[in-house]
């Protein structure tokens, strides 16, 4: 009760304004809903100080966090299985759709609406499963996401919002019935993919999933060899929200960024950075079955497998053949040009081998985590594609 009660405060949010927080303070004296009303409180105080700047923090968007950690969490509180995370999810885009309309001073079109209540359910949904301060991750973390996406830009008719949403979906239900990904990388994904689609389009997308599914096919690739060798992905290969991000956040950044410049700079950076992901993986899960040990990359010395910075020369191959189908499919498709393979092959080569050197240099120390190393060698991929760009 004391948490469905926080959450109506923010029906007095059109009246009460900043003021809403003294409701709030008393129902922070509650046992339970402490944190939770001290994180409204917070972003409610946040707005009006943004207020004397050049920033804006709208208050419609912090009355729609108030939904998912209070109504959403009460109608699915356990995130055991995606079925209750998908719960979650549309308790929170359908009550964050009717919050925003209730407290927003101006009138907002019913597509930037639904995006930003997606966007809440969405990041709401991921932080409830990712953190275990959920009382405080959850509001302001899917507030700070809204405010993120909230300024001024084209995004498609309704009627095609809610197609996106349903391919989205039904990828991700295909990805967990395969066993490919789990709950949280599953709500990952779909993020990343209505992202993609709203600010670069379809077929940016599926370029995206091209690496997904090579990704997913070839982790299964040899997995008796690779078990006995102790480097086979664990859970049989089911990738969490970790490995999704980590591989697909310059992507997902480099689209957002063609979408407001509409550059090509960050056409031929995508690519790059989608060949690196692609390459980086077909040259583990390939290169790791290799009858030849592999050598480390920076004193070309043998190593077992598995020891980071490892190379072999079947990876090598695997490597150039991923970055080489990004390519040739971003041709077909109609993503990128002839100078888009060159991107793709270059990119996805260099972007691969700077991997293994961070994972030399860096994971093998413990400075870097494999998701780390991940990151940082597809935005090296993203700048040699956007380098490919520039000198053509």
């Amino acid at each position: 009760m004391a948490r469905v009660g926080a959450g109506l405060t923010l029906l007095l949010i059109p009246y009460a304004g900043v003021y809403t927080a003294l409701p709030l303070a008393a129902f922070s004296l509650l046992k339970g809903v402490r944190i939770l009303s001290a994180s409204f409180i917070l972003l409610l105080l946040l707005s009006f100080g943004l207020g004397f700047t050049d920033l804006e923090l709208p208050l419609y968007l912090v009355a729609a966090a108030f939904v998912a950690p209070t109504f959403s969490a009460l109608a699915s509180e356990r995130f055991q299985n995606l079925s209750k995370s998908l719960i979650y999810l549309s308790t929170t885009m359908l009550l964050g759709y009717l919050a925003i309309l209730w407290t927003s001073p101006v009138e907002l079109v019913p597509e930037r609406i639904l995006f930003l209540a997606t966007l809440a359910g969405l990041s709401g949904a991921f932080l409830h499963t990712a953190s275990t301060e959920r009382d405080f991750a959850v509001p302001f973390g899917s507030c700070m996401v809204m405010w993120l996406f909230s300024f001024d830009y084209a995004l498609p008719p309704f009627e095609y919002m809610i197609l996106i949403y349903v391919f989205a979906l039904a990828l991700g239900l295909l990805a967990y019935k395969m066993k490919a990904a789990d709950p949280e990388a599953v709500i990952s994904e779909v993020i990343i993919c209505l992202l993609v689609i709203f600010f670069a389009g379809v077929t940016w997308f599926l370029l995206l999933l091209s690496f997904y599914l090579l990704g997913s096919g070839f982790t299964r690739y040899k997995y008796s060899r690779k078990l006995e060798l102790r480097v086979a992905q664990s859970r049989g290969g089911v990738r969490g929200y970790k490995n999704v991000y980590s591989n697909s956040l310059v992507p997902l950044a480099m689209a957002v960024c063609y979408g407001i410049y509409n550059s090509d700079l960050f056409l031929f950076a995508f690519v790059g950075a989608v060949a690196t992901a692609t390459g980086d993986t077909l040259a583990s899960e390939i290169g790791e079955t290799s009858r030849s040990n592999p050598r480390m990359i920076t004193t070309l010395r043998e190593v077992p497998p598995g020891v980071d910075g490892g190379v072999t020369l079947l990876g090598e191959v695997a490597c150039l053949f991923g970055a080489l189908v990004t390519g040739l499919l971003a041709l077909v498709i109609g993503v990128a040009g002839h100078w888009g393979i060159v991107a793709a092959i270059v990119g996805g080569f260099l972007g691969t081998n700077f991997d293994s050197f961070l994972g030399a240099i860096f994971q093998s120390r413990g400075l870097l985590s494999n998701n780390g190393v991940n990151l940082v060698a597809t935005f090296f991929g993203a700048l040699v594609g956007g380098a490919i760009w520039i000198l053509a």
